[in-house]
């Protein structure tokens, strides 16, 4: 089967040897090389981006028939939204090659435009990373030991190390974000609110994880760190950070509970991580990544 990218098709199923869409009349080969899979996530009009799986056909040999991820902007009139794809792409061409962040080649960014349309498709071609991410890894395992709770915050705080040297913020890290590769590495996706650090930016983030500072909209690198810890919260709780009670005078998440058993090492590192105000918080990956080493947990479970 091949898959239409107009958003506007009524039905965009098609056989695999058309070349373009039987009903609305797109290229089914985008750019002359990418063509569509399947859908990544069921299309939805009320979200300003579609996510599919295509087959990269393009110009090296060795390389044919590569699956990626194709990711397209469908509100080109929103210059807000233009602007923050735009910024994605650039980030992940800058950081192509990191381990643990998707890749994008410097041709992956790149507009079409659609037949018998005025309107025009921002699209963002992008290495696929396999694997499952933690949301769905931790609806089936309950939650995570502190062995592996360590492991992996080495792991992120690595990848937010290559991302902070830019002076970006990621903004948006929880479980759902967070890829478990085949390989057992961890690698951080969706780039679509990263920002410059410090700077005034739109507010955003998901709710339970995002700092106060960057729901305000002043999100810098410490901002990562709280967004770090409350997702690690959730992967050794099984509890949605937003679930938990919090202390509103102080804004601390109320999170330890006799049940879990979790070292006072670990758990107080994570409070650390999650300091109301983000002076309190450590003061940059290198600190984290000292910390880390010195934690010992004493029964992992």
């Amino acid at each position: 089967m091949s898959y239409c990218i107009n958003p506007q098709c009524k039905k965009r199923d098609n056989p695999d040897a058309a070349g373009n869409c039987q009903t609305c009349g797109t290229a089914l080969l985008i750019c002359d090389r990418y063509r569509i899979i399947k859908p990544v996530r069921s299309p939805n009009p009320a979200l300003p981006t579609d996510i599919f799986e295509v087959a990269d056909w393009g110009t090296d040999d060795g390389d044919w028939g590569t699956v990626k991820v194709l990711k397209t902007l469908k509100h080109a009139h929103n210059v807000n939204l233009v602007r923050s794809f735009k910024q994605e792409a650039r980030v992940l061409i800058w950081l192509a090659g990191t381990a643990g962040i998707p890749a994008v080649a410097p041709d992956g960014f790149f507009a079409i435009e659609l037949p018998n349309s005025s309107q025009k498709l921002f699209c963002l071609a992008m290495e696929k990373i396999s694997g499952e991410n933690l949301l769905d890894f931790l609806n089936k395992n309950q939650y995570i030991s502190q062995k592996i709770a360590v492991y992996w915050l080495k792991q992120l705080t690595n990848i937010l190390h290559h991302i902070h040297k830019y002076n970006l913020v990621h903004r948006d890290i929880k479980p759902s974000n967070l890829m478990l590769q085949p390989d057992g590495k961890l690698a951080l996706i969706d780039f679509g609110a990263v920002a410059e650090a410090g700077i005034n930016a739109t507010p955003t983030g998901s709710a339970g994880y995002a700092a106060p500072e960057q729901i305000a909209g002043k999100a810098e690198a410490r901002s990562d760190f709280f967004a770090m810890g409350r997702t690690f919260v959730h992967l050794l709780t099984g509890i949605r950070p937003i679930d938990f009670p919090a202390d509103e005078k102080i804004g601390k998440l109320n999170w330890r509970d006799p049940i879990v058993k979790i070292d006072n090492f670990l758990a107080d590192f994570l409070d650390e991580l999650m300091e109301p105000l983000p002076e309190t918080r450590p003061e940059n990956t290198d600190v984290i990544l000292e910390k880390l080493n010195s934690i010992t947990c004493a029964k992992p479970k």
